[in-house]
């Protein structure tokens, strides 16, 4: 069978209220499975871990139109670091973890990342200093100097979510 159209055919909706909506239609089934560290998720888990993060990213400075850079493995945090971003209104800018120190810095400075969640593994060793938008680094599993914890995102905040003001298609049309 020829698919012409898209699986969850998204009109006007967001990403992540495709995520949400599917999170809350299948509940209890697993959504996520991380075997690098031995970690599951059912929809349910999924969906309110990703509001939490939402609102502590919200909760840490990062307005709607801001870019948060992403630069993780395949992780739980990846996935939900992804959701959530989009969720608070940020643009995320993934990063591959086998980028060296230049083309990190290259992909900071030209998305203008305002915020960078890594692992301490992916920037050991990496000078972020001088990228001029770059304002906080949160890391997942192995702190570095200057950094925070990214389960500092995960604290219950009590940020507000911002209203998205263009559906989807109109996203991808401007894309």
């Amino acid at each position: 069978m020829l698919r012409t159209r898209l699986h969850a055919d998204p009109h006007d909706k967001f990403l992540h209220n495709v995520i949400l909506d599917s999170c809350r239609r299948f509940g209890p089934k697993t959504a996520v499975v991380d075997t690098s560290c031995n970690r599951r998720f059912s929809y349910a888990e999924y969906g309110e871990l990703v509001e939490t993060l939402a609102r502590g990213v919200v909760a840490s400075s990062v307005r709607p139109g801001e870019t948060v850079a992403i630069y993780l493995p395949n992780s739980w945090e990846f996935c939900a670091a992804y959701h959530a971003t989009t969720m608070a209104g940020g643009i995320p800018t993934l990063l591959n973890p086998s980028y060296r120190e230049r083309e990190v810095r290259y992909q900071l400075e030209n998305s203008g990342a305002a915020v960078l969640i890594t692992d301490g593994q992916n920037v050991q060793g990496i000078n972020l200093a001088g990228l001029p938008n770059l304002r906080r680094v949160f890391t997942t599993r192995q702190p570095v100097q200057g950094s925070e914890p990214f389960a500092n995102l995960l604290r219950s905040a009590k940020a507000s979510l911002p209203v998205p003001d263009r559906s989807s298609q109109e996203t991808l049309a401007a894309l």
